[in-house]
């Protein structure tokens, strides 16, 4: 009966939050901001976004004010067997050290070549989605600005993937990320991690990848079927997924939520979804296009959405900005 309780207030705040009117949300970046992260060192921000050339680190001047003080490349394609570009890096601090998640295409003459559960006798076999990995950057320092160094590619059970991320609970660190079921067929996958660097193995020498959340939808599969994005959100002892879901350019992109409903995190049936987006077009706020979100937690105790969306509903008619908006909880429950 509380699931069920749950379920519906989930749903009704999602529904209410389309029709918000009088509420501003002017993108922070009016230039950049494909898959936006933002976050808090020692009372500096730092800024990172999808170039496709590199990874580029911005210090800027506040979360809501992305006037670049700093900019460092510190990582470039073309480098340990990456020939494509890089997708959706991820700035995080764990103990001393700076870590970078990322994704990128791998040579196909060195790299893998990776498994695609779904693909079938139509699918481009030398297609770039067979090649497309998860990577690790480690910084040398405890300097955000400083040195990095490549640690390895990350593929669960020899999956393609992109967009992934870190997930910790209980002592415990976790990699979850969006996996290829077929060329344009994306589900979310989670698997125990050793460190920050290394996925862990049972005996058997497998990563135990689970798949937590497949497009089921009909607002998962526009364009075509996607969950991706995964972004972690938590509120005292509860952890949420917030997702991307449908073709980044089909005009129905939008945002999903896994609410975990139990402690085991590697048990696909404690991943309750959100039977609506969570977020989506907001047309009277010229929001459109909306996804790809992370976290921002302020020293103050409150969190911000950081995310990109298009103003305009036509993908190609607009560039994808940074838009920041703070998350409320309403009896636990998150409202964008």
């Amino acid at each position: 009966m509380l699931l069920f309780f749950k379920t519906l207030l989930i749903t009704l705040l999602s529904l209410l939050g389309v029709f918000r009117i009088g509420m501003t949300d002017a993108p922070v970046d009016a230039e950049n901001g494909g898959d936006p992260v933002i976050v808090e060192s020692d009372g500096s921000f730092y800024y990172t976004y999808t170039t496709g050339g590199g990874v580029d680190i911005c210090k800027i001047a506040d979360y809501n004010d992305v006037a670049v003080l700093e900019r460092k490349t510190v990582y470039r394609s073309g480098a340990d067997g990456i020939t494509g570009a890089i997708w959706a890096p991820e700035l995080h601090k764990i103990g001393d050290n700076w870590y970078i998640l990322s994704c990128a295409v791998f040579d196909a003459n060195t790299a893998p070549r990776g498994t695609m559960p779904q693909a079938d006798a139509n699918t481009d076999m030398a297609h770039d989605d067979f090649y497309r990995y998860g990577f690790v950057l480690k910084s040398k320092t405890e300097d955000v600005f400083g040195e990095y160094e490549f640690m390895g590619m990350l593929a669960p059970d020899g999956l393609n993937n992109i967009d992934g991320t870190y997930l910790q609970k209980d002592g415990k660190l976790y990699y979850v990320c969006s996996a290829y079921m077929n060329v344009g067929n994306q589900h979310l996958y989670i698997t125990e991690m050793s460190d920050p660097c290394t996925l862990a193995t049972d005996e058997n020498g497998k990563h135990n990848a689970v798949c937590i959340s497949s497009p089921q939808f009909s607002w998962e599969k526009q364009g075509w079927s996607v969950n991706e994005g995964p972004a972690v959100l938590y509120h005292g002892e509860d952890v949420f997924i917030v997702y991307s879901a449908s073709g980044f350019s089909s005009g129905g992109y939008c945002m999903g939520m896994l609410t975990l409903n139990g402690d085991d995190v590697l048990s696909a049936d404690n991943w309750l979804k959100s039977p609506v987006p969570v977020f989506r077009n907001r047309p009277m706020q010229d929001v459109y296009n909306a996804g790809h979100c992370s976290f921002l937690y302020l020293s103050d105790g409150s969190v911000q959405m950081v995310y990109h969306a298009t103003s305009d509903k036509e993908f190609g008619n607009a560039p994808r900005l940074t838009h920041v908006k703070p998350v409320q909880f309403i009896c636990g429950v998150p409202v964008f």
